[in-house]
């Protein structure tokens, strides 16, 4: 028996012969994980931040825009639609980037206008601060990256 089972390499110590055995794949969660459900409803409640304000800017020019003036709609905008979009890709499991990067602008954003400006913002301010940090946090986890990784595997495997 034993001129059998000779190691060959990558045969793990069976004979060319013998067929070769793949472990089962991972079953394919489509339910996201708990910090990824969190990290969505936090970003749809970060999203209302950038609203707001551009409603604002937009409410006070009274729809007229002299120099630079029209990056105060743009900004917010663009940060709206991303927060929204990574919402949608990180419960779809296609991105959890998408999302991160749109909250941590935000929160950098917001605290460097926070720190410019002084903290007048009472429970809001921190708020506003501490709810697209949080959704950061949360996106970028090991549980909710390996889940969109395993989607996307899952979804090109087959």
């Amino acid at each position: 028996m034993a001129p059998f089972v000779v190691r060959e390499p990558g045969s793990g110590g069976l004979t060319p012969y013998a067929a070769h055995v793949h472990p089962a794949p991972a079953p394919d969660r489509r339910i996201p994980p708990v910090p990824a459900i969190a990290a969505a409803v936090l970003g749809v409640l970060s999203a209302g931040v950038p609203a707001v304000f551009a409603l604002i800017a937009l409410a006070f020019s009274g729809g007229e825009f002299a120099g630079n003036e029209w990056l105060l709609i743009l900004v917010p905008l663009v940060i709206l639609a991303g927060l929204l979009v990574g919402v949608v890709l990180l419960l779809a499991g296609r991105s959890w980037l998408v999302l991160a990067l749109c909250a941590g602008a935000m929160a950098a954003l917001v605290l460097t206008g926070y720190l410019m400006g002084g903290w007048g913002g009472g429970a809001f301010g921190v708020l506003t601060v501490l709810v697209p940090l949080l959704t950061t946090v949360l996106a970028v986890l090991p549980r909710v990256r390996s889940w969109v990784a395993a989607r996307r595997s899952a979804r090109t495997g087959s």
